[in-house]
């Protein structure tokens, strides 16, 4: 099991590498959007914690590298107008990224379409439950 794990880890990372460079991006700008598209506008600090760029001014470097190529947008929050937030431009260039991710989720639906509810449940808590155990070691690593 831990070398399909570990393979699968590497597969993913390539994946997203091979992503990015289709998009014109690279892997740590991939990375951005791909956090904004699941959590939503995020403060600069925040999108640095949850990618492990938190030294120095790097997460503003991504964020006007996003903004320029019209990715992302700033905007103030409007419950602390003092705060910035980086929120995701779903049209245009991510529109375009959206497009060449659609053949992977396909395939994927595809093969979860192969399953039963009783094997999908148990599949689905080990997803959960694996990538909570990944989320924990990664920031273990950032920590040390």
């Amino acid at each position: 099991m831990s070398d399909q794990r570990r393979l699968a880890t590497v597969r993913s990372a390539l994946f997203h590498v091979g992503v990015a460079g289709r998009a014109g991006i690279n892997v740590t700008d991939f990375t951005c959007l791909a956090v904004l598209d699941k959590e939503g506008p995020l403060t600069p600090y925040d999108l640095a914690v949850r990618i492990g760029l938190t030294r120095g001014g790097a997460i503003t470097a991504v964020v006007d590298r996003l903004q320029r190529a019209g990715y992302v947008h700033r905007s103030r929050d409007e419950a602390d107008r003092r705060r910035v937030l980086v929120g995701l431009v779903r049209e245009g260039p991510y529109r375009a990224l959206q497009e060449i991710l659609a053949d992977a989720d396909r395939a994927y639906a595809d093969l979860v379409g192969s399953y039963g509810d009783a094997e999908l449940a148990i599949i689905h808590d080990f997803a959960v439950r694996a990538n909570e155990v990944m989320w924990r070691q990664t920031q273990r690593l950032w920590l040390d």
